[in-house]
Parts: structure tokens; sequence; C-alpha cells
């Protein structure tokens, strides 16, 4: 008989939507295992900001039950709106499991630390396994929104105490960097079944994507690209100002290409064309032409500000697996120990921007250095960010802990 597994996220997003998550192929490697799958997700399209046409065919034949849940949305990720569309998906999960059948595992997102609180509550009343996979650190990453520390402290600290319950009740693991799972550890005792894996890229996948596809690029033209959010996150005001003061020393020829979306797209537009630098906003791309993209690029920017605690995120990922050396901002012990050991990038302290104009420039008139940065970006992404191995590591987690 298959084991029965239930996954509870509202940013889910499926394989025919833009982007391509670490869900998507890690609930395909759950069926393949044998596994009897249901999602319960979100009307509401996160990345896209719709609602879903939850009745359109194809969400069946995916390999798994889909149940949506009514959630009415919001058009700002910070915002009280999405504070009250979370907390409206959630009350819905929590009717669903009233009257659904008991399975044997249920894995959940982290965050929400609300969502995962329910999953775990139900887990103890039906007697199923509960597995947590901890994608980003709340309410730690509310740092760079609330500035001073005590008020910090005072907005966050009863959510740092849900937090704590739910890493303290999982019965098992999963983290996408060793930085947090060693903040699951802080607050248990002992041992407990855990698998720290990345979220990385498939592998495969893209270099298939980069060999069916070519995009054409102007000789005369070094392109610089990131990919992701465009918002208080990431210091692209920096990486702007930076193509600006080469451009007034001369340095010809680089293309920064954006590929995202976000609040700050506006600003971002109105700035750059301040500056007379070459920007082009090419917005949200399926994930297909988005690699294309990398693939032909010179050098990706991971622009992180330096209080973050994000750790080894998607876009470094897919910045290795299309073999582009990378310029870092971010403060990741991790990740900068990745790319050292490797020599497949730099790191820049963020707001220092003098410095990462000259980093730029020298990887720019160095096309030896570049290259040979270039030759290195293979070993970072098989070494840490192979999707393949985060998804064994996944699956030998489940079977310990239902055998």
């Amino acid at each position: 008989m298959k084991n029965k597994l239930l996954f509870l996220w509202n940013y889910h997003y499926f394989p025919f939507e833009k982007g391509k998550s670490r869900f998507s192929d890690l609930l395909d490697a759950f069926v393949k295992e044998g596994y009897q799958v249901e999602v319960i997700t979100s009307s509401f399209y996160h990345m896209g900001k719709v609602q879903r046409d939850i009745a359109d065919p194809k969400y069946q034949g995916l390999g798994y039950e889909v149940t949506f849940v009514k959630e009415p949305g919001y058009k700002k990720n910070v915002s009280f709106a999405r504070i009250r569309s979370m907390n409206h998906f959630n009350a819905g999960v929590k009717k669903i499991l009233k009257t659904h059948e008991p399975v044997d595992v249920v894995y959940i997102p982290v965050p929400s630390i609300k969502l995962a609180a329910i999953g775990e509550k139900w887990c103890k009343k039906v007697g199923a396994k509960s597995v947590i996979d901890v994608e980003d650190l709340w309410p730690e990453s509310f740092r760079m929104i609330i500035k001073p520390k005590l008020f910090y402290q005072m907005f966050t600290w009863r959510l740092m105490v849900s937090a704590n319950k739910v890493y303290q009740r999982a019965d098992g693991v999963v983290a996408v960097s060793q930085s947090y799972m060693n903040r699951v550890k802080s607050v248990r005792c002992g041992s407990f079944p855990s698998a720290v894996a990345p979220i990385g890229s498939d592998l495969k996948y893209v270099s298939r994507l980069m060999e069916q596809q070519h995009m054409d690029k102007p000789e005369n033209e070094f392109w610089l690209s990131y990919i992701g959010t465009l918002g208080k996150s990431y210091d692209l005001k920096m990486v702007i100002d930076a193509l600006g003061q080469l451009e007034k020393r001369g340095v010809k020829g680089i293309v920064f290409k954006v590929m995202g979306s976000g609040p700050d797209e506006a600003n971002l537009k109105v700035y750059a064309a301040s500056k007379k630098c070459h920007v082009e906003f090419l917005g949200l791309l399926p994930y297909d032409k988005m690699i294309q993209i990398l693939a032909c690029s010179d050098l990706a920017v991971n622009p992180i500000v330096g209080d973050s605690v994000a750790s080894l995120i998607n876009k470094v990922a897919d910045y290795s697996a299309c073999g582009v050396p990378t310029i870092n901002t971010q403060n990741c012990q991790e990740y900068i120990d990745a790319l050292d050991s490797t020599h497949s990038g730099m790191t820049v302290p963020d707001g220092m921007t003098d410095l990462f104009a000259d980093t730029l420039a020298l990887l720019v008139n160095n096309p030896s250095l570049l290259q040979s940065y270039k030759k290195n970006v293979s070993a970072l992404a098989n070494q840490f960010f192979s999707r393949e191995s985060s998804n064994t590591k996944i699956l030998n987690l489940l079977q310990g802990l239902l055998n």
C-alpha cells in the first residue's frame, strides 16, 4: 500500500507557471518514489499576483491531487493585505484538515510559521509524521525592515516563540543551508532526523535547455545579469551606481540584464535612466527564456543587502547551473566559502560601490581571468547546488521516518 503524503504550502506554483521551483521537482520525486501525494495550496498565484482559474483541467493529471484554498490575495509583498490573505489561507487549511483522512507524512515549507504549527498539531492528532522544510528564517528576516533593535524584539517576540515551537515539534527537519539547520538545532536537544538540502537547480534540465536554445549576443557587449525580486532585499541601486561610474571611466559595452519584477521596479527604471548606463528591465520571464539569457551572460550579480539572513538562494543556484561566475555582496559565509573554495566568483561587501565597480572593471578588462572563473563554475554547481542530490537527501529522510 502506498504511503500518503500531504504537502501544505500557499506559495506553491506549478510546472506550467513561470519559474521552476524546488517543490515542483520534489513533488515529482515523491510520486516517482511511490507516494500517494496531495497538494493543498492557494488559489492565489503569488509570483504573478493573480487568481488561478482552479477549474482549469491543467491542474489535473500532474501525478498528484490538488486541493485549492480560496485566498483573496494582495498587490504588495510587504503589506497588511498579505497578512490578511495568509491568515485566510491558514484558516482554510485548518478547516480542510478537520475532515481530512489521516496520512502518513505532512510536508510543510517554512515560513509560514502559522501554517507549520497547524500542520504539526494535526499530525499529532492523526498520528502522522511532520516534516518542515526551512526555506527562510522568520522573524529574523524582518530585521531588514524593523531597524531599532528594541522595537524589533517587541514586535517579533511572539513569532520567535512560535518559530521555536515549530522547530522543536517537527518529526523531521529539512533546511536549505547549514546555517538554517543550526538555527533549528539551537532550540532542540539531542539528535533528530534532519537533512541539509539546498534549493539548488535541476542541472540536467538546465543543461538540456542550454543545448536546445541559443541566443545571439553582440560581440561588443558584456552581459551582466540579475534574476529575482526588485525589492529592498537587493541593492540594485549600488550595481547601477557602479555601472554609472564605469561609463564615466570609459568602460563601454556593459549591458545589465535585469530579469524579475517587484515593488522597486519603477523607481529603479528612473534611477538607471538618470545614471545613463545600459540597463534592460526584462520583467518576469518564463524559466527557459531566463536560462537562455543567463547562458549567454558573461557575469551575474547577487547584490543582497548586508543585513539579510538569506543563505543559499535560488538565483545563485541558477547562475551556477548556467556556468556564470558571480560577483556577490551577500553576507552569507556558506556562500562566500563556496565561491572561494571553487574559485567561481568574487565577494564585495555590500555598499562598497567603488570596490564593486573596480571588481567589475577587472573582470570586464581581463577575459582570461573571467574565463578561469567560468571553468570552475560547474564544480560549484555539482558540489553545492544539485537539486537531484538535495531531493535524494529528502527522500532518504522520509524513508527513515516511515520505516
